[in-house]
């Protein structure tokens, strides 16, 4: 039975429509939302409803939000093959622009720059403050999967199929090729940015070492695998891919020969997992629509969650720990997560191998 108290429900917020993807703003204040049918929400993350306003659209359907680092804009990608830049207060559209395919992947903002990094069939698009494209390369064997900036944003990884390729605009003759023979559907960048792992259309998880090119591959998913995420310390990597939670330590020289810590709460494949981005709880989300938190250093068992009224279709913590969930009925559930630290739910787990 799970442990509402866990998660107090700071607000929540009905769009009508699939919630594709959230994200926080830099300074924790504000949400900006897309929706599968491309609708592009700015809500209030303190509860004041009557800020809550609805900037733009998108025609034919939304893919991906991201926030420019200092907060003062935030970018939507849509199926007209447009890249559309928003204020971050007021959510007046600033620029709209041809991304160079009719479907827009994804926006992914610099983590240190002022640069905005679009993703448009197999064409990559760098565009710099005044909304010129200053690097652009179709460099790719299929139309892009994912796009992450590496954390000190001096290079941005594209997944497609055939692996991973890093671009460092600037510094390399031809973007670095990491081959791998499948298809790469999602990628994590570790905190560190020694290494990318990638989840896999063949139920697989591919981890790269950036530097070296050595390679390891996890396997035994019972299904593709869309969910990552790296833990704050860049020791432990957590996916999805089936009804368990799998935690990989990739301390040392990796995960390659080790298995996995598994947790095991969901009776349904997994739709999300999210570790907070200073701390160390874990959240993750299944079909059916549990939300489950966890505290995988300590325990293997469900210290708290929710049952939803939809499954959540993204998970995303803001900096302080506050979890934001979209759902596929379009429903936006803010939740704060109360104090842990005395919770007796679980035993503690022995040393990965």
């Amino acid at each position: 039975m799970l442990d509402k108290g866990s998660l107090t429900t700071l607000r929540q917020v009905t769009l009508g429509d699939y919630i594709i993807e959230l994200a926080w703003s830099p300074n924790g204040t504000k949400i900006a939302v897309v929706t599968v049918e491309g609708a592009v929400f700015l809500l209030d993350a303190h509860g004041d409803s009557a800020a809550d306003k609805q900037v733009g659209q998108h025609a034919g359907g939304g893919n991906s939000v991201s926030w420019r680092s200092d907060g003062a804009e935030f970018a939507t990608a849509g199926h007209d093959g447009l890249a559309k830049v928003w204020d971050g207060d007021s959510g007046r559209e600033l620029a709209a622009f041809e991304a160079g395919d009719s479907w827009v992947t994804k926006v992914v903002y610099n983590p240190r720059r002022k640069v905005l990094a679009t993703a448009a069939g197999k064409h990559l698009s760098l565009w710099d403050e005044q909304r010129e494209a200053f690097y652009e390369s179709s460099d790719h064997s299929s139309t892009i999967a994912d796009v992450g900036w590496n954390p000190d944003g001096s290079g941005v990884a594209v997944a497609a199929y055939n692996g991973v390729t890093l671009h460092v605009p600037g510094k390399q003759r031809q973007p670095r090729k990491y081959t791998w023979k499948g298809s790469s559907l999602v990628l994590a960048w570790s905190p560190d940015g020694k290494y990318v792992a990638t989840g896999e259309q063949d139920s697989t998880v591919h981890f790269w070492h950036v530097k070296s090119g050595d390679d390891a591959q996890m396997w035994g998913f019972p299904t593709k695998v869309l969910e990552l995420s790296w833990d704050f310390s860049g020791r432990w990597l957590a996916t999805g891919g089936g009804a368990s939670v799998c935690l990989w330590d990739c301390s040392g020289e990796g995960p390659a020969g080790r298995k996995p810590r598994e947790y095991e709460a969901h009776s349904n494949k997994l739709t999300q997992v999210a570790f907070q981005p200073d701390g160390k709880l874990l959240a993750s989300s299944d079909a059916d629509g549990v939300l489950a938190l966890w505290d995988p250093m300590k325990h293997n068992k469900v210290i708290g969650g929710q049952v939803l009224l939809s499954p959540a279709s993204c998970l995303r913590w803001s900096k302080d720990g506050t979890l934001a969930v979209g759902q596929r009925n379009g429903m936006v559930a803010i939740f704060e997560v109360q104090s842990v630290a005395k919770s007796t739910a679980g035993t503690v787990l022995p040393e990965s191998n």
